[in-house]
């Protein structure tokens, strides 16, 4: 058995989705802030699940935004991660070099970021568009004010990447442009194959996680992420009635169940 599973509003939160008690555990600092939590009810599942399962974060941050999140802090380690959205297979923190020749060959067949970054230069200065930044040399995003922001503005730039075989995920304030082989089943698979894994699970929330949820056998789709609110009557997730934190835990505890019953 192995878990693939998002972070961000999956396993750790921001400072909106505390409670009044504030009783979640700090799990990341950036610029001498706390941005990120985690549950401490969340924190023994993962260390009760990796007794018999292999757990492997599977996020779209980059190596350096994953690395920010101290998980060691709380005596947890992952021998496996993704990052980069599937661009990167972490092995005890050190890249993946196999893995990583394998995803340049896929990314052949998209144009190179550098050429995206070119294009994407000439919008800086639209209305609403607050960032504009590449990831690990592999993909690119801006962060967007949705107050003033529309995506008319740069309608153009997404139809012109789509035809170099790239395309756009809106998540939040977030709009990412990828390759279109950069998926994090791409990855998945890739370790599934490698390890003979069969029996797979998944815990996404948005739209940046549905290749993966679409590719395990078991998937978990947190209630409070927008994805729900795309799917359709028939689809295969299993919906958390819960949200936030304590929707991290009742989906870790069916994954807990599951295994308990099958060993």
């Amino acid at each position: 058995m192995v878990v693939f599973s998002d972070l961000d509003r999956s396993i750790i939160y921001s400072k909106r989705f505390l409670g009044e008690d504030k009783s979640e555990l700090e799990i990341e600092i950036y610029k001498n802030e706390n941005i990120s939590y985690i549950s401490k009810k969340t924190v023994k599942l993962i260390k009760q699940l990796q007794r018999n399962i292999e757990f492997i974060p599977t996020t779209t941050r980059n190596i350096e935004q994953f690395k920010r999140i101290e998980f060691s802090k709380y005596d947890i380690d992952f021998k496996y991660a993704i990052t980069s959205n599937g661009g990167n297979i972490l092995v005890n923190g050190q890249i993946d070099s196999e893995y990583k020749d394998y995803i340049n060959q896929k990314l052949k067949n998209s144009i190179h970021i550098d050429e995206i970054m070119k294009l994407l230069e000439e919008y800086k200065n639209i209305k609403g568009i607050k960032k504009i930044r590449k990831a690990d040399n592999i993909f690119a995003y801006i962060v967007v004010d949705n107050k003033i922001f529309d995506l008319k503005y740069i309608e153009l730039f997404i139809n012109k990447i789509k035809d170099l075989n790239w395309e756009t995920y809106i998540n939040g304030t977030k709009i990412y442009f990828l390759p279109q082989e950069l998926k994090k089943s791409t990855a998945i698979k890739y370790i599934c194959d490698k390890f003979g894994y069969k029996n797979t699970f998944a815990i996404g929330d948005s739209i940046m996680d549905k290749d993966m949820l679409d590719f395990c056998r078991s998937s978990y789709l947190l209630r409070h992420g927008d994805l729900v609110n795309s799917l359709s009557k028939e689809n295969k997730y299993i919906i958390s009635r819960e949200c936030g934190f304590r929707g991290s835990e009742e989906v870790l505890k069916c994954i807990m169940s599951y295994e308990e019953n099958t060993i």
